[in-house]
């Protein structure tokens, strides 16, 4: 075994070890600190110290224990490695069908932020709105901030109860939704667009991705796979973290996009 495989199948192939490294990013700890925090005994954890002694990722100082400095460059590190684990894990066949490459790179490098997930497919009764899990949520925010390719028959009757009911609400839309929403739906447009809690913009470029919701109490994304089919899915997070995550995404396409103000 090389060295970097044996450093691989040292930090991941043991969950004690895995979380004595992030403890230990916190600082030096005693035994009896590391035992408590870890709830191990002291055998079982003494073994995977002195694993990681050999192996230079800790150092001992009198009866401290401590990330030495390529622990210190290490296990930063592993944190997004794992979250990205966990999240690929969780739904794998979902993710392992669509086309990742509609993401933002950066952003697709930290797919990780986006923590517990849960698919929600629609039934036959919604099978052209947001499933109930999303629609209930949706009226119960504060903020919706929404990107969307694709059109959905009820977009202009639910965005305009939300912002009449004080909800603020940012969309940003691909060209085509906007010009069949302006065309077909055009007093409603005229409605949205006037409210101060209301903001639309045009993308400038092709959206990839079929959509995203991000609110103030969950995060979605429902990607096209990778035939270039939409499935009408949505991946929902209600982490903080899928929250920023979410924000980011949105910015990136607000920034490429015209604000609409007048029809």
């Amino acid at each position: 075994m090389t060295m970097d495989l044996q450093l691989i199948d040292t930090i991941f192939f043991s969950e004690k070890r895995k979380n004595l490294l992030m403890f230990l990013m916190e600082g030096p700890k005693t035994i009896d600190e590391i035992k408590t925090e870890l709830d191990v005994s002291s055998s079982p954890i003494m073994a995977q110290i002195r694993v990681l002694l050999k192996d230079g990722l800790l150092v001992q100082k009198e009866n401290l224990y401590e990330l030495s400095v390529k622990g210190k460059l290490i296990a930063p590190r592993m944190q997004p490695l794992l979250s990205t684990f966990r999240v690929f894990d969780e739904n794998h066949e979902y993710w392992a069908s669509q086309d990742l490459y509609t993401l933002p790179q950066y952003l697709r490098e930290r797919l990780g932020e986006l923590g517990s997930c849960r698919e929600i497919v629609p039934d036959r009764t919604h099978i052209f709105d947001y499933p109930p899990e999303i629609m209930n949520n949706l009226y119960r925010a504060k903020t919706i901030m929404e990107i969307s390719s694709f059109f959905r028959p009820g977009y202009p009757g639910l965005y305009l109860d939300l912002v009449r009911k004080g909800v603020e609400v940012s969309i940003v839309l691909d060209r085509p939704i906007f010009e069949k929403l302006a065309l077909e739906h055009r007093a409603d447009m005229e409605a949205f667009i006037s409210m101060e809690n209301a903001s639309l913009y045009v993308c400038e470029h092709k959206i990839e991705l079929a959509s995203s919701l991000v609110t103030d109490r969950f995060t979605s994304i429902s990607l096209v796979s990778k035939d270039g089919r939409y499935y009408n899915h949505e991946m929902v997070s209600f982490e903080e973290s899928a929250f920023a995550w979410g924000q980011e995404l949105f910015g990136y396409y607000r920034d490429m996009s015209k604000q609409i103000t007048e029809l």
